[in-house]
């Protein structure tokens, strides 16, 4: 293997290491003990390798937010591609964030501010923007012969949204009334019932 592609390959994985090991740092102890010590301990490296890679705590947090909704992106436009149904594409990109939080809460709260994990929005093009995207279309799929306003369309986007992810920050600091084990029924069953309320009421 040539150096230059060698090198870089250590980067890249050098880079991972520290992003994992932020991941198991939160995991163990929040977010908010998630810090530049911390994490050479972790590694054992000392802190000008990590800041290599990442000036502040914030730009790590901000690239391991651009990991899970990059992440996300490729997931619902899977299902985009593969599910023709609207009704149900819209069920699936829920339950599929559902799943990613069960699966990746550390990751997940990042990509939400939650748990102590804030940092700021990345300016310009984003996943986030094309994960709308696909919901836009979904939406609109409910009734293609109804005219939607960007401004409506906006609306609807973050009422699907709050639905979303209310129900799950609500699952993950236990706060669903009916019992964490119903959790799960209870969120599908509201997501089924919001989506047929925008095919009915836009």
């Amino acid at each position: 293997m040539p150096l230059q592609q060698r090198r870089s390959r250590e980067k890249v994985q050098m880079r991972q290491l520290i992003l994992d090991a932020a991941k198991d740092i939160a995991a163990q102890h929040g977010w908010q003990n998630v810090t530049i010590r911390k994490l050479c301990a972790q590694i054992n490296y000392s802190a000008p390798i990590v800041y290599q890679y990442f000036d502040t705590k914030e730009c790590l947090m901000q690239s391991l937010r651009k990991e899970g909704m990059s992440q996300m992106a490729v997931k619902i436009k899977s299902i985009y591609e593969s599910e023709k149904n609207p009704h149900k594409q819209l069920q699936a990109y829920g339950f599929a964030f559902w799943q990613f939080a069960l699966e990746h809460p550390e990751l997940y709260q990042v990509m939400f501010n939650l748990q102590g994990a804030m940092c700021e929005d990345e300016n310009g093009q984003s996943p986030v923007e094309e994960i709308n995207s696909y919901y836009a279309a979904s939406i609109r799929a409910l009734q293609p012969d109804v005219h939607i306003s960007s401004k409506q369309m906006l609306g609807l986007i973050d009422y699907y949204i709050a639905v979303i992810h209310g129900f799950i920050a609500l699952n993950m600091v236990n706060k669903i009334k009916s019992g964490k084990e119903n959790a799960e029924q209870v969120f599908k069953k509201s997501l089924k019932h919001f989506i047929e309320s925008i095919a009915i009421n836009k």
